[in-house]
């Protein structure tokens, strides 16, 4: 009896539309501010453009006491929340993330739909801008760049990790290492280069993460309605 040809098993596996697409965003913008500081677009005053499109675009501690104070909601009140996702303070700022969200990106839509990595993304985004806008001190530098979805990922993978070492029957220890070495790094920076406004941002997106990989995991349908049930029977 003859084998069967077996089929071609690939080396990698292929990313993400909605990872490649952010990604792609953020790092189309970098090189528009690359151009305009080289001096290849926009004249002269094109140097000034990444730090005017940090104003308009970077998450102010302001926005958030705007609508506290139930100021008019306008676009350019609403769209910062968003926005600084996709505005760096510098070419290797943008590359570190970009590098960052495109691997993890990666690895958690191996196991999630494009769909769920697309909202992990926005809920992410969105969870920093508030925590930054109810915790970071008044004035100071905006909030930009997509460092929170990163920590945002980090939560969403450190809950794959647990549910695989959880199916093997293994303890769940291990899968916090990635948690604890992203804290041990990120408070060693703030000693050293003094506590950022940021930290906050990059907490929310952590933990939002983490909570919700619990809905958007391919199973989450049923664990709500298991959560529904067990409720309505009480």
């Amino acid at each position: 009896m003859e084998d069967k040809p077996r089929k071609k098993e690939r080396a990698f596996n292929p990313v993400s539309p909605i990872v490649v697409v952010l990604v792609l965003v953020m790092v189309g913008v970098e090189l528009v501010f690359q151009a305009a500081e080289h001096g290849l677009i926009g004249g002269p005053q094109a140097t000034g453009w990444r730090v005017e499109m940090m104003r308009f675009f970077g998450f102010h501690k302001a926005v958030f006491a705007h609508i506290l104070k139930g100021g008019q909601i306008e676009p350019k009140v609403i769209w910062p929340f968003l926005s600084y996702l996709f505005i760096y303070r510098s070419f290797m700022h943008t590359l570190i993330a970009a590098a960052l969200i495109l691997a993890l990106g990666k690895m958690i839509a191996d196991m999630f739909s494009g769909l769920a990595v697309a909202v992990l993304f926005v809920a992410c985004g969105l969870a920093g801008a508030l925590a930054f806008g109810w915790l970071s001190k008044d004035g100071g530098f905006p909030l930009v760049g997509a460092y929170p979805v990163f920590y945002g990922f980090i939560g969403t993978f450190t809950w794959i990790q647990i549910f695989d070492l959880r199916a093997k029957g293994k303890s769940i220890l291990p899968a916090f290492s990635s948690i604890i070495g992203l804290l041990v790094l990120r408070i060693g920076f703030m000693l050293y280069a003094g506590v950022a406004n940021d930290w906050a941002a990059d907490l929310a997106g952590l933990i939002t993460g983490f909570l919700l990989a619990y809905i958007l995991a391919p199973d989450g349908k049923d664990r709500i309605r298991g959560w529904v049930q067990a409720i309505r029977e009480r």
